[in-house]
């Protein structure tokens, strides 16, 4: 089944192809765990294989949001192409510093139980750390310069805030250490509230009344004012979102080797 994409989303994988010097190959994919994902091979592979699910119905707008990450990457100059990196060190920096909370929650949870959910806490809370101050920049992009995605952005948005309001429950509180439970709360808000106020949509009501507009205000102004738009600008916002929430130590910058060397 050939992937059913709208005029828009098309033309935004032709401007992937130009800037990356790559040419996209679509391969159905029925077992894939996601919706599609993109497959970036060797640097001296001129293909970047789009790897999709045939029975997803609508992955416009998620198509158009990983091409407009990688548009931001391509478009940056050399020494501004970094990625950021878990690995086991940071891993270690993470359970070094919520050691304290770890203890406490074995103690109430059980040592095993609190050690299979140690890994998906870092990652999920260093995945949004990296990945949101990006994301605001690539879904203002979308909202302004692509009108025809504009139904399916405020649909994606509403699903993301729907997933993340259980985050906020008294129960999660209890059972995750208390640095994660307050940034991932926090950078939801920050998230939500600069996307709201583009898009002229209520995204934040959840969060009125509760502790994280006191930390997640100030913060969602500095990135509305702050946040320089290109890639070295996405670098200095996630560093200045991990300064204010205490999560320095909990990644790393490593370059990226350009397509094209």
């Amino acid at each position: 089944m050939a992937l059913q994409l709208m005029d828009s989303v098309r033309q935004i994988l032709a401007a992937v192809e130009k800037s990356s010097g790559k040419t996209i190959t679509y391969i159905e994919n029925p077992d894939l765990s996601a919706p599609f994902r993109f497959n970036i091979d060797g640097k001296d592979n001129r293909q970047l294989k789009l790897i999709y699910r045939p029975d997803d119905d609508d992955i416009n707008y998620a198509v158009a949001n990983q091409a407009g990450h990688l548009l931001r990457l391509f478009a940056a100059p050399r020494e501004e192409r970094f990625v950021s990196i878990a690995n086991r060190q940071t891993m270690a920096r993470f359970i070094m510093e919520t050691e304290s909370e770890l203890e406490r929650l074995s103690a109430r949870l059980g040592r095993d139980k609190v050690r299979k959910m140690i890994s998906l806490s870092y990652q999920g809370v260093v995945f949004q750390l990296t990945r949101m101050p990006p994301d605001i920049m690539v879904n203002k992009w979308l909202y302004d310069d692509w009108p025809e995605l504009r139904p399916c952005l405020r649909q994606a948005i509403t699903a993301q805030r729907r997933q993340a309001i259980p985050s906020l429950s008294a129960d999660v509180r209890r059972t995750t250490p208390a640095r994660i439970y307050r940034a991932a709360n926090i950078m939801n808000f920050v998230f939500f509230k600069c996307l709201e106020d583009h898009l002229h949509a209520d995204f934040s009501g959840p969060y009125h009344g509760t502790i994280f507009i006191l930390a997640g205000a100030p913060l969602a102004r500095i990135t509305a004012n702050d946040h320089r738009n290109d890639r070295g600008g996405d670098l200095i916002m996630i560093d200045r979102w991990a300064s204010e929430l205490e999560l320095n130590n909990w990644y790393e910058w490593q370059p990226y080797v350009t397509f094209r060397e």
